[in-house]
């Protein structure tokens, strides 16, 4: 009969897959599971915020992630008007790095380090007695603790009482192409009304062309980009600054589509299992702070476990620290979070941006609070707001 183990984790992204490496590294005995097979692609804004960059520096992974990038000393913002900002990062740099660079790396880190990660190998079934119990068709896997780093649509998390909302109505539709003029050290975010779009292009010359548009643009659009000679091209036209530069682009690879976007709602922890990443708390992909927040995750999640293992006690009291995290974390920047998604999807977003052309530390504080590098007090105070308005009105 095979050991049991320690944790076993259910998905093997970057909040899977952080946290099977940390685990393994203090001496857990890890069991990953994943239907996929990797290296693969993901459908993902392929962005990684300063914040998930210093983690990954930490974790020593940065060195072999960092030449299949790009670094991004900030951002540019393009409002629905075509007026471009570029907002640079108040601390450290961000990266653009494709998925399957990513996620293998942190797998295969996480397997040097003692993990075994079982790939591809889907969980058919998850139950719980004494001990959990995950079949797969190679057999019974058997844990004594359950980590759901499974995603948006993640089975683990009903074993927590989280639940979903009742509609949704947001999907994302990305692909990668070749031969978009580039941006050289910028990510883009190209806002438009009712969706928006962020391209992370890598020296390869390939770009990640992703948006977020609403279920009603959806079914018209995929019909009419048949005839399209690239499959975003109908998508893309709501874009001023962005669909000109298609030009002679080609694609590189399908297009992908995904949704609906929510996020669960409930506890992140429970008796013996905790959520972490997508499963845990999805923010709008707007933020660019998935990969991040999955990262650092994967890392209070570890704390967490390894802390619990050491007391002998993995109840979810035990696990409170870990809940703690999330709140303080997500809590902080829930207002700003809130404001970054709503934002352009008003009248305001045109005036905001003449503001931070006229005066780029304005963007650049936003930017910073935005990537947890400043709290959000930064701007949510009537001296940045002063500020704004003086800037709005100026420019006119």
């Amino acid at each position: 009969m095979a050991p049991v183990a320690d944790v076993a984790i259910i998905g093997g992204g970057p909040a899977g897959g952080i946290t099977a490496l940390a685990l393994a590294r203090r001496g857990l005995a890890v069991v990953l599971l994943d239907r996929a097979r990797f290296p693969r692609e993901k459908l993902c804004g392929d962005f990684v915020h300063p914040l998930g960059v210093d983690a990954l520096r930490r974790l020593d992974l940065l060195a072999e992630i960092a030449p299949h990038g790009q670094s991004l000393a900030g951002m540019l913002i393009v409002s629905p008007q075509g007026r471009e900002v570029f907002a640079r990062f108040p601390g450290g740099p961000g990266l653009s790095v494709s998925r399957a660079v990513l996620d293998d790396v942190i797998l295969r880190a996480a397997a040097r380090a003692g993990a075994d990660v079982r790939a591809p190998l889907a969980a058919q079934h998850i139950a719980r007695q004494r001990r959990w119990q995950i079949r797969t068709e190679a057999g019974m896997v058997e844990a004594r603790f359950l980590v759901g780093a499974d995603g948006l649509r993640s089975r683990v998390a009903g074993a927590v009482g989280r639940r979903r909302p009742p509609r949704a109505d947001w999907f994302a539709v990305g692909m990668y192409i070749r031969g978009l003029p580039r941006h050289p050290g910028f990510g883009e975010m190209h806002l438009a009304a009712g969706s928006y779009c962020g391209v992370s292009s890598f020296p390869d010359g390939r770009a990640n062309v992703t948006m977020v548009l609403p279920r009603a643009w959806l079914r018209p659009g995929l019909a009419r980009r048949r005839s399209d000679p690239l499959p975003l091209a109908t998508f893309l036209a709501h874009f001023p600054r962005l669909h000109p530069r298609l030009g002679a682009a080609s694609a590189r690879g399908p297009l992908r589509a995904t949704g609906p976007l929510f996020a669960h709602q409930g506890p992140v922890a429970g008796d013996g299992v905790l959520l972490v990443g997508d499963a845990a708390a999805t923010t709008d992909p707007l933020t660019g702070l998935g990969v991040s927040f999955a990262v650092t995750g994967g890392l209070a999640a570890a704390d967490a476990i390894a802390q619990a293992f050491a007391r002998r006690d993995l109840s979810a009291p035990a696990l409170a620290v870990y809940a703690r995290w999330h709140r303080d974390r997500l809590g902080g920047l829930r207002a700003i979070l809130h404001l970054a998604s709503w934002l352009p999807r008003t009248r305001l977003i045109e005036p905001l941006a003449r503001a931070w052309q006229r005066d780029p530390a304005l963007a650049a504080r936003f930017l910073g609070v935005l990537a947890d590098a400043a709290p959000a007090r930064e701007v949510l105070n009537p001296h940045y707001i002063a500020r704004v308005l003086r800037s709005c009105i100026s420019s006119r």
